[in-house]
């Protein structure tokens, strides 16, 4: 009993409100979630849902030499991209094609070309509608903060403890050696 009156002290002290109006995090995932619900509803007259919709067209980009590339403009692991290809090929939208050695990359299938124009004039129709509303400054600027936002966390991430050697995530300086 008496930890929980300790605890609740503590938790007195803190605006949860506050953190959760200014949380960068809970700010992306829910503009983050509402995108996804736009673009979704329109999507979902080709019985395709964004992230598929995405990765379809990552394909027919044709740029990415393999299915690691393909996952890192994403922004999802290669098991993700695993998944997701899946039920795509079961569709028939895609096929795996080896490229040499043990790559293996997908590509479209004639009915996956056909899907892709389909996408990009649906796409086109939705991003209209988001875009017409923020105007075209607004637009760019969003784009220009998200992508601030990114690169800060990737620079948090590559100087994360975890990410550094050993001695210098216990904070060892690193030794001198002679050459």
């Amino acid at each position: 009993m008496l930890y929980l009156q300790h605890m609740t002290s503590e938790l007195d002290d803190i605006d949860f409100l506050h953190m959760g109006r200014t949380c960068l995090g809970h700010a992306a995932r829910r503009t983050a979630n509402l995108l996804t619900r736009h673009y979704n509803r329109h999507m979902a007259a080709l019985g395709l849902e964004l992230t598929q919709a995405q990765l379809l067209a990552a394909i027919a980009d044709g740029s990415a030499a393999s299915a690691a590339e393909i996952a890192r403009f994403l922004g999802i692991d290669r098991s993700t991209l695993a998944r997701n290809l899946k039920p795509l090929e079961a569709a028939g939208l895609i096929a795996r094609r080896q490229v040499g050695g043990r790559t293996v990359l997908p590509v479209l299938t004639p009915e996956g070309e056909e899907k892709v124009v389909e996408i990009h004039k649906t796409w086109l129709k939705a991003q209209g509608e988001v875009s017409a509303l923020l105007g075209p400054d607004g637009a760019d600027a969003v784009r220009a903060h998200m992508s601030a936002l990114r690169k800060a966390v990737h620079i948090l991430e590559d100087s994360a403890p975890e990410n550094r050697a050993p001695e210098i995530a216990a904070g060892v300086p690193p030794s001198k050696t002679n050459s």
